[in-house]
């Protein structure tokens, strides 16, 4: 959408956009947004600086802003199991930070968002309403719920610093985590990726629905080389067909506990890795005289 304020007061042009953005935040496409989190590169020298930043959105590999406040956590993990949090800024931007790779090996970067509500339901007029508050927050109003979730995502990506790790460090404890069986750095094109999908620390064996893609293969929205396919099971194998910056999604819906009935009827977790497959290069370097 593009929108023209050369007749709003530069005082008033503030507010219509932070209205704006408020009204986008809460529509259907904005709650879906998908996190991943991304290096600039995936291979650093020792003692090189080099930024994290996110993908959230429907397009590959940035697509909007993010609010500081809807990043729960950020942390980076050095080869050794040290765990360092990043202090994540109040603004809405990629949230880019720093990370200083001082020690060789696999470094892992991850993020968690901050979990919400989005329920849909038709009114009592019978208009249908989209909210991101919970069921006990709109009884009132409901004629019917047609969908109530409450949603958390978890993004993980790896950096390896002069050289892998000799004992990839596969796992981060992330709640829900798409965890490569193999090194990921040792991936070369036309190799599958295998990955075993763990919730709360165990290998899940329910159902989850997951798609991939790499960085140049669309410019749509959700248009991706793998489509969204339900399966069954903790151990999923992708495919991967050339070299490029991946993005693996995956995610599971299960009924609210108990306690939580009343505000919602499933919760809906996500989970998405990046990474890269390197390409030998393709100019060859002049020769010396």
């Amino acid at each position: 959408m593009n929108y023209v304020f050369k007749s709003v007061l530069p005082g008033r042009r503030v507010t219509i956009l932070i209205c704006l953005l408020v009204l986008y935040s809460q529509i259907p496409g904005a709650f879906a947004h998908s996190l991943y989190i991304q290096s600039t590169r995936f291979l650093a020298d020792n003692g090189k600086s080099l930024p994290l930043f996110f993908c959230y959105g429907h397009h590959i590999p940035v697509a909007d802003g993010i609010r500081g406040k809807k990043l729960n956590r950020v942390q980076v993990m050095s080869p050794d199991g040290n765990t360092t949090p990043v202090t994540i800024r109040d603004e809405v931007s990629l949230h880019s930070y720093m990370v200083d790779y001082n020690t060789p090996g696999t470094w892992t970067l991850t993020a968690e968002t901050t979990p919400g509500y989005y329920t849909v339901y038709t009114d009592k007029k019978g208009k249908e309403r989209h909210t991101i508050k919970s069921m006990s927050k709109i009884r009132d109003k409901a004629k019917e719920i047609h969908k109530s979730y409450f949603a958390k995502q978890y993004a993980k990506t790896y950096v390896a610093c002069e050289t892998p790790s000799k004992n990839f460090p596969a796992r981060a404890g992330l709640a829900l985590e798409l965890v490569p069986v193999n090194d990921i750095f040792a991936l070369k094109p036309g190799a599958s990726l295998e990955l075993d999908i763990y919730m709360d620390g165990k290998l899940y064996e329910g159902k989850g629905t997951w798609d991939a893609t790499y960085m140049g293969f669309s410019t749509e929205s959700e248009d991706t080389l793998y489509p969204k396919t339900e399966v069954t099971g903790s151990r999923l194998s992708i495919p991967l067909p050339n070299t490029g910056r991946w993005f693996a999604r995956y995610s599971v819906k299960v009924p609210a506990p108990e306690k939580d009935r009343d505000k919602y009827l499933q919760m809906k977790l996500s989970a998405t890795l990046t990474f890269q497959i390197n390409n030998k290069r393709k100019t060859p370097k002049p020769e010396k005289k």
